[in-house]
């Protein structure tokens, strides 16, 4: 797993409700052409890039597992890339930190491109924000988790997070191919 994670064949994400923002792991920002790939992203910068004719029912999928509805957030759907047009991703997600009342705050997940057409990154948006929520911090975001970059951050506490997330995504991917060998 982590090779294809350093390799940008797996992209890793970490969506925070209440900041709306979301953090894709770098090679796979890298993978699609996207600029500022240690940056955190809103949510509307990525669910602007879903295909239309997808955005409901991705949006369904993640709301109701985020109600508690459903085990984990599964959905395949069209993501355009930034030069290689629509590409097709299957993306699994879970919530892993709930506040007192049950309110999702944080869902981890990983997507794959299943698109058989190769891709050309980097020939559409310029570099630059995208709009003011790019700009939110989140702690340890995965530029940190998944890298030897830990300036000001407890060693301990990047271990302990990093094992924690990387081990929610592992459970994801166990899930997902245990299910592809029942299909």
């Amino acid at each position: 797993m982590a090779a294809a994670v350093a390799r940008g064949e797996l992209g890793l994400w970490d969506l925070r409700h209440e900041s709306e923002t979301v953090q894709h792991s770098p090679q796979w920002k890298s993978r699609l052409g996207f600029p500022e790939p240690q940056r955190a992203d809103s949510t509307h910068f990525w669910r602007c890039r879903v295909h239309p004719e997808d955005l409901d029912a991705m949006t369904a999928a993640m709301l109701a597992h985020a109600r508690g509805e459903l085990g984990c957030y599964e959905a395949c759907f069209r993501l355009r890339s930034n030069g290689s047009g629509y590409r097709l991703i299957h993306s699994r997600g879970r919530v892993v930190l709930r506040n007192a009342d049950g309110r999702a705050l944080r869902m981890v997940g990983a997507m794959i491109d299943l698109t058989d057409r190769p891709l050309t990154p980097r020939a559409g948006l310029p570099d630059g924000l995208r709009d003011q929520m790019g700009a939110a911090p989140l702690d340890l975001p995965f530029h940190q988790l998944l890298s030897d970059e830990s300036a000001g951050v407890d060693p301990a506490r990047l271990l302990r997070e990093r094992a924690q997330v990387l081990g929610q995504v592992e459970d994801l991917l166990q899930a997902a191919m245990a299910q592809l060998g029942r299909a």
